[in-house]
Parts: C-alpha cells; sequence; structure tokens
C-alpha cells in the first residue's frame, strides 16, 4: 500500500513538473521558419565541440553579414583555445552536424574598423567615447557558396527614416544567454532559430536603434548569442543587426542595440569589401 501511494505520489509531482514547463515554454520567443537566410556561426573549441557564438544572415551566397565585435575576437582569444576553423550552421536547429559551410576565423572573416573603438569604449571612464559613437558590423566569406538558400537584400539609405508605421519589423537570431531567460537551464543554449515581431523601435542616432522589451516574456530581443542577427523590415530587407545591451526601465532589465545598416557609411563599407574579395557589386 505505501509502495502505490508513493507511486502515485511521484506520478502527481511529475505531472505538475511537466505542465508548469510546458506553460514556462510557451513564453519562450517563436522559433523562425521563415527568415532561412539566417544562419548560426560556430566556433569550435578545444574539445573538438561546435558551439553557437553568434548569429548572421546571408546577404550574398558567399558573405555573412554579422556583428563586428564576433569577428573582432580572433580564435586565440576563447578561454582554452579554439580551432581556426569555424562553420556556418544553416539548419534551423544549429546544434545539427548536417548543412554546416566552412570558414577560417583568421583569414575569412573581417570587421568594420571602428570594431576596435567599439570594444575599447566600453571601458572608457572619460565620458568621451560611448558605443553609439561607433559602427560594429562585419562580414564572414565562406569557403564556398551556398546556393540553396534565399538572399537578405540590403536597404535603400536612410530606409528607417522613411519607414511607414505599419512596416513590419522582424527581429531573428540564434539561442538564448542565460542570464536573462529563465525558460533553459544554466549553460544550456538551445540553438534554435528565433524569430521577433518588434515594436518602439527608435532612432538613436544616424548609425544605432534600440528596441524595448518582448511584450510576451519581457525579455531583450537579443542578446549574447543573437548577436550579428538582422533586423528585417518587410520580408527580407536587412535594416539593422543586433550588437549589444543597453540598460532600460523595467519590466525589462535591458534594451536591445542594433548597428542600421541603411546608414551610408554602413552600405559603402559592406559593398566595398565584397568588391574588393569577391569582384561582385552588391546592388
Amino acid at each position: 500500500m505505501k509502495q502505490l501511494i508513493l507511486l502515485l505520489l511521484i506520478i502527481t509531482i511529475t505531472s505538475h513538473i511537466q505542465t508548469a514547463a510546458s506553460q514556462n515554454m510557451s513564453l519562450a520567443k517563436s522559433i523562425d521558419t521563415t527568415h532561412h537566410s539566417v544562419v548560426a556561426i560556430l566556433r569550435v573549441d578545444s574539445t573538438g565541440k561546435a558551439c553557437v557564438s553568434a548569429s548572421g544572415v546571408l546577404i550574398h551566397p558567399q558573405v555573412v553579414l554579422t556583428a563586428g565585435h564576433v569577428n573582432f575576437m580572433v580564435a586565440s582569444s576563447w578561454p582554452g583555445g579554439a580551432a581556426t576553423q569555424g562553420f556556418v550552421s544553416l539548419a534551423n536547429n544549429a546544434r545539427s552536424p548536417h548543412n554546416r559551410v566552412p570558414f577560417d576565423w583568421m583569414k575569412d572573416v573581417e570587421s568594420h574598423p571602428d570594431t576596435a573603438d567599439f570594444m575599447n569604449s566600453f571601458s572608457d571612464t572619460s565620458g568621451r567615447k560611448n558605443p553609439f559613437m561607433f559602427i560594429d558590423v562585419g562580414l564572414l566569406f565562406l569557403q564556398h557558396p551556398v546556393d540553396n538558400r534565399p538572399i537578405a537584400r540590403l536597404p535603400e539609405p536612410n530606409a528607417l527614416v522613411n519607414k511607414e508605421s505599419d512596416d513590419l519589423l522582424v527581429g531573428a537570431g540564434f539561442g538564448y544567454y542565460k542570464r536573462t531567460d529563465s525558460t533553459f537551464v544554466p549553460d544550456s543554449v538551445d540553438g534554435m532559430r528565433r524569430q521577433w515581431r518588434l515594436h518602439n523601435i527608435s532612432l538613436l542616432n544616424d548609425l544605432w536603434l534600440s528596441t524595448k522589451c518582448d511584450t510576451v516574456t519581457n525579455l531583450p530581443f537579443m542578446s549574447m548569442f543573437d548577436s550579428g542577427g538582422p533586423l528585417f523590415l518587410g520580408d527580407d530587407v536587412v535594416v539593422g543587426v543586433w550588437s549589444c545591451m543597453g540598460k532600460a526601465t523595467k519590466p525589462c532589465a535591458y534594451s536591445s542595440c542594433a548597428v542600421r545598416i541603411d546608414n551610408l557609411r554602413v552600405l559603402k563599407w559592406i559593398k566595398d569589401r565584397i568588391k574588393e574579395r569577391l569582384g561582385v557589386d552588391l546592388n
């Protein structure tokens, strides 16, 4: 009899845990099944394990647009070291070993020249520098083209200034940051492609924009492993790239900040680098 009661008690507790877990997961950001130009950028650690490092978006069959600081941190700077060969995952689940394209962290990535000042500005105590004075975008050149994926388009200059009030803005990226998301256990990044329908976009200046938190989860729209993920205007025009988080008011601990791709300086750098590396004029 005691064994039966104990068994029923275990079943009841398990049922409650599963119900709570499913309710908690219902608050999680949605899985993106639309923007297949969005990719995960992977590094390989000293044990040979591939880890999600950032997000990016294909703007050419051989070029991924991402955040500059993703590229600025070279392989030797990771704790324990890392292989120079990285991968871009084309799968919805970044952890899948299939659909990966290789690149070399040392030879195939480029950061905008501002990225060094962007990184240094976080430790500047003089008040003369802040991150929003600099450009933080980068390019990753794949070792072979991807021919079976849609390509995101670059915007016209100042596209966000001329945005209509009903224009759809969607952000996308991979994974969560464990410090800000309670729906996943510590040290776990699920690596699933995510999308968010955004609201309250603010133009900080001609280089940066910010968003408030997700109205469902009260979490930031991007975080560590979403860095480099694109902000789409409409279906396929990239007008922003997630870069960093800044302090914001409650209920969200942080807002999300993105580099504006519709800035003429940003667009020129992207097109010039692709022209020089690949001999391609990107319109």
